[in-house]
């Protein structure tokens, strides 16, 4: 982990900890959970939020390792609600419960792996590295849809995952937001 409470090997990605996934694209882009659409049969599904529009629970996730380099990705609104690699018709990334509506029948949380690109930064991608967690067009708006896409070394593609609970984390949010909004600025 970093001084900034940015967690920096997968070992980190267990024990129930409290974390919100920072896009690359801008630091006030968060993956956030939105109630459910038209198309999502009733699940929650995952969108862009912007922290500056406040509602910073709707971002928070829990982390619990399943097995060497897996976790799951849980809200923490409802931790009922699992991150899924199942998406709407158009696509757009659910949060499945682990017991079924329709049937009752449990089923295992959805798998999360992924791959560092640099220091803190990462792909999330599925446990066979066939898709990574994608911004939908690179869109920054609140809502844009959280999707399942092939990498391609895209920014929408690449997160850093802030444990909300270390110390430095509230103490330092706004300087680490700056820092990282100049940063990318720089490098584009």
């Amino acid at each position: 982990m970093d001084a900034y409470g940015n967690l920096d090997s997968i070992g980190e990605f267990s024990g129930n900890k409290r974390i919100r996934l920072v896009s690359y694209l801008d630091p006030d882009v968060a993956l956030g959970v939105f109630p459910p659409t038209a198309d999502s049969s009733g699940w929650s599904v995952a969108g862009v939020h912007r922290l500056s529009a406040g509602s910073p629970g709707q971002t928070i996730m829990r982390v619990n390792a399943l097995g060497p380099g897996r976790f799951s990705l849980a809200w923490d609104g409802d931790t009922s609600q699992f991150l899924s690699w199942e998406g709407t018709s158009s696509d757009q990334l659910v949060l499945e419960q682990l017991t079924q509506p329709q049937d009752g029948d449990r089923i295992d949380p959805p798998e999360f792996a992924l791959d560092f690109v640099e220091l803190c930064w990462f792909a999330l991608n599925d446990p066979y590295h066939g898709a990574v967690v994608d911004i939908s067009e690179s869109g920054t708006g609140e809502a844009n849809p959280v999707i399942s896409f092939s990498w391609n070394g895209g920014a929408n593609q690449i997160w850093r995952a802030q444990w909300l609970d270390h110390p430095a984390a509230a103490e330092r949010a706004e300087p680490v937001a700056q820092q990282l909004q100049q940063t990318q600025q720089g490098a584009g």
